[in-house]
């Protein structure tokens, strides 16, 4: 592979209306570009939903306005992240951002809309790529769930076969599995497509080859690192059983070392927050022991009976703090460690493995890191202000830069 696509995620700011929308992807995307010191600086762009509604009243216009926005300012985009819907920057989001799921018409008319605005940024002959939610949240999913969400996905490959056909570009569609939802491991997502994808491309009148080329998955290095999976096992599973990597997503998991003194609880602490689902997993000689949230293992006594339930009287007691834990909360991919603490550590090595996995075997060419909680990480690493945002968002880049593997070149 002699070149990739490197960007971040654009869901990290606050965007709203068009009028909020190009004002901050006109002042962050030139002040990243300027301390990279790139000619073109790529944006990972996240559409809400309420901006897809304001631009369907005048698509022509507002394809035409972001073109030249984005040509105005130096900017390019190869890939839009379709996962959130509504405001991703409410006071509280939580298991919002699940909703709409791919059960429902909302959800297959935002993707597909969200589509055709980056189809109009993608040079013809170009790829692009968006990145989408695992179907649903798992809590009261159900086979049903999964066979409409495939016939809707089937839908979405007609449209994007469609694309190809009027305007010459492949936009490919990437689940990206995450934790607690209905596809969130390997193992999940090997299974729907075999047992719901696969038949339901068949009814549709799909082709493997169209299933294959605009369907894939958007593999995000923090949820998997969360459920203990190893990278490089995964994505070699995936490429041998026919799923493309559309997208990866570049990201670090919150790591808590073994600490069964409870000395890091203060520390622990300040990363419970209202605003994101903060997943945890704990891995024990029994298996991996699941929180939906933070907040619900920090608020229970930490021992287990070994089947997973409170320990009570004669059971076998499993203390959860004398193993490590795996929280999805995105933490810059630079550091290794938060706090100043050897107790608070990051997943940064499983992001560097699967990326440099990827790139050397070829598995994927569409990067974005995706570090969208500054504004609510404990508050000595939060940035200060919109510049300090600016470079915090550039260091991660040049962090990627400077691990890319020698002879290929970023954003050639």
């Amino acid at each position: 592979m002699k070149n990739l696509a490197l960007t971040y995620c654009t869901n990290v700011h606050p965007l709203g209306d068009w009028a909020t929308w190009s004002d901050i992807i006109g002042r962050f995307g030139p002040a990243i570009r300027a301390e990279l010191g790139w000619k073109t600086q790529p944006m990972g762009l996240w559409f809400p939903a309420a901006l897809i509604e304001e631009m369907s009243r005048d698509p022509q216009n507002a394809r035409q306005r972001l073109k030249s926005l984005l040509s105005e300012n130096n900017l390019s985009a190869f890939t839009c992240n379709a996962f959130p819907y509504g405001n991703f920057h409410d006071a509280v989001v939580k298991t919002k951002v699940y909703r709409p799921d791919w059960t429902t018409p909302e959800r297959l008319a935002y993707t597909v809309a969200c589509a055709r605005l980056l189809s109009s940024l993608v040079p013809v002959g170009g790829e692009g790529s968006v990145s989408t939610l695992p179907l649903g949240w798992r809590i009261g999913w159900s086979e049903d769930h999964s066979r409409k969400s495939a016939e809707n996905l089937c839908a979405f490959i007609r449209e994007a076969r469609s694309l190809r056909e009027s305007e010459g570009i492949s936009l490919r569609l990437g689940l990206e599995p995450e934790p607690g939802c209905a596809l969130e491991t390997i193992d999940q997502v090997l299974a729907f497509w075999d047992a719901h994808l696969r038949p339901a491309a068949n009814r549709a009148g799909v082709s493997p080859d169209d299933l294959a080329d605009f369907c894939g998955i958007c593999y995000d290095t923090c949820h998997q690192a969360v459920q203990f999976e190893d990278a490089v096992e995964v994505l070699d599973r995936l490429r041998a059983a026919g799923i493309r990597i559309v997208k990866m997503q570049l990201s670090s998991a919150l790591e808590f070392k073994p600490d069964p003194d409870r000395s890091s609880l203060e520390l622990r602490r300040q990363f419970v927050e209202d605003r994101f689902l903060h997943q945890t997993r704990v891995r024990t000689p029994a298996g991996i022991v699941s929180f939906d949230d933070l907040p619900e293992v920090l608020a229970g006594s930490g021992t287990l009976a070994a089947g997973g339930a409170p320990s009570g009287a004669g059971s076998p007691a499993i203390d959860l703090w004398e193993h490590p834990w795996r929280v999805h909360f995105h933490l810059p991919i630079d550091s290794r460690s938060l706090l100043d603490s050897p107790a608070v550590t990051t997943t940064r090595d499983d992001m560097l493995k699967a990326y440099r996995h990827a790139v050397d075997k070829g598995l994927c060419r569409h990067f974005e890191v995706e570090t969208y909680t500054w504004s609510v990480l404990p508050q000595a690493h939060r940035p200060k202000d919109d510049a300090d945002l600016a470079r915090c968002i550039a260091r991660e880049l040049r962090f990627i830069e400077a691990h890319t593997p020698t002879g290929t070149i970023p954003n050639a």
